[in-house]
């Protein structure tokens, strides 16, 4: 399927991106983690702090998913998507600036349902911000993109093709640390699909 690989293709890109933005930012605070938690402790000191910053570009990944899916099937109102967009730029000069706003505003808003609410509280791979230049990039790639009337599978598809597989430094990142929320929830989706809706 074009729509999976091209959006595997796009959420490779902001991965990178993230990496590369993040690589050695935080890293007395991952050194902490690394200390305190005592996890992982084979690997290198640098190979870890990589594999973190990995990790949370992915669950960041699986956010946008979320709040994509959600927005283009009006279970929130409208924000990143194509819709979100018009009606923000028809009210902000230059929104493009402030796409980290729509982003953070996005996210409050699937923790006001109930279903979403521990999905996207705060942890540890939220040490790192999707700033406006992030936004822009992630938003930028994914308005192009309609979730509306697919079936929670795509999600699930997409996230095994392009997390699931992933061996960065010969570990599975899904293995890696502790769990990341999104991440789960999104491998999950396809046994959480009746209680959705």
């Amino acid at each position: 399927m074009d729509l999976i690989r091209n959006m595997i293709s796009d959420l490779t890109e902001f991965i990178n991106f993230f990496k590369m933005k993040y690589k050695y930012d935080q890293r007395g605070v991952l050194k902490r983690y690394r200390l305190k938690f005592g996890l992982n402790k084979k690997l290198t000191e640098d190979v870890w702090c990589d594999l973190f910053v990995e990790k949370s570009a992915y669950n960041y990944c699986a956010k946008l998913l979320l709040i994509k899916y959600w927005e283009d099937n009006g279970k929130i109102s409208s924000k990143i998507n194509k819709d979100g967009l018009l009606k923000w730029n028809n009210l902000v000069t230059n929104i493009e600036n402030y796409y980290s706003t729509l982003y953070k505003i996005s996210e409050i808003d699937m923790m006001e349902c109930q279903e979403m609410k521990d999905i996207f509280k705060e942890s540890d791979y939220d040490i790192f911000e999707i700033d406006d230049e992030l936004a822009g990039f992630a938003i930028g790639k994914l308005k192009e993109y309609s979730f509306k009337g697919y079936k929670y599978d795509l999600l699930v598809n997409i996230f095994n093709r392009f997390y699931v597989d992933e061996k960065s430094s010969g570990v599975n990142l899904q293995y890696f640390y502790k769990p990341a929320k999104a991440i789960d929830y999104v491998l999950t989706l396809k046994s959480n699909e009746e209680k959705l809706g």
